[in-house]
């Protein structure tokens, strides 16, 4: 999927697509509003008081959403606006 406004995404996937969590997601945050994210997708396998630091310091023009896996983030993207990208 492309869409137009940046998007940032952080965490560690499994062989199975499934997003797991990792550390210094304030730190991330910041660097995605820094970089021109709108979007940045984390796994929601943080904890609520990392969801909410992480939001707090990214501000109210990055939109930050957790998911479970691959295909949910996808998702996000494609419901964000999010077109396909033709492969080949």
């Amino acid at each position: 999927l492309s869409r137009r406004g940046g998007v940032a995404g952080t965490g560690t996937m499994s062989g199975e697509g499934e997003v797991g969590p990792m550390g210094a997601l304030v730190q991330k945050a910041v660097a995605g509003r820094r970089s021109g994210a709108e979007l940045f997708v984390v796994p929601s396998a943080q904890s609520v008081n990392d969801l909410a630091a992480a939001r707090s310091a990214a501000g109210p023009g990055v939109e930050i959403v957790p998911v479970a896996t691959l295909e949910e983030a996808v998702a996000a993207l494609a419901a964000r606006g999010g077109t396909p990208v033709e492969q080949g």
